[in-house]
């Protein structure tokens, strides 16, 4: 009797383990649900009295636990159209990213045209599809 490792039974091995993990994440989120709504509640509570009374922070005289106002920043585009032209007419290039589209970038290196300056890689990795048991 040998116990060599072979292909099919590391294979049943990885999908029990994703399974079990599946299983456990799922009760974790279950469990944690409630616990994160009344976090949402407490928040809310202590956001609402800060607004009511003015107050841009508070510290707890008991624990020394503090909250505070801070400011949150959100930029989003909503006209593609006006944001290229502004940044165009205004040589505005600062305000994009430095990055590319990999679809495109992917279609002109298939074309046999690839865009000057763009390093484009392909690499295999396992892709995984339990089996009807």
């Amino acid at each position: 009797m040998t116990d060599e490792i072979n292909l099919d039974d590391v294979m049943t091995r990885r999908f029990d383990l994703d399974e079990q993990i599946s299983i456990l994440m799922g009760k974790h989120k279950l469990e944690v649900a409630p616990l994160m709504e009344e976090m949402k509640l407490c928040e809310s509570f202590i956001k609402t009295e800060l607004l009511k009374s003015g107050a841009q922070q508070w510290k707890s005289a008991s624990t020394g636990h503090q909250t505070f106002w801070t400011t949150k920043d959100s930029v989003t585009v909503e006209d593609w159209d006006a944001v290229l032209a502004y940044i165009k007419a205004n040589n505005a290039y600062e305000l994009l990213n430095h990055a590319v589209s990999k679809t495109v970038a992917k279609e002109m290196i298939e074309a046999q045209t690839p865009p000057p300056g763009v390093k484009y890689v392909s690499f295999k990795d396992l892709a995984w599809r339990r089996g009807k048991v």
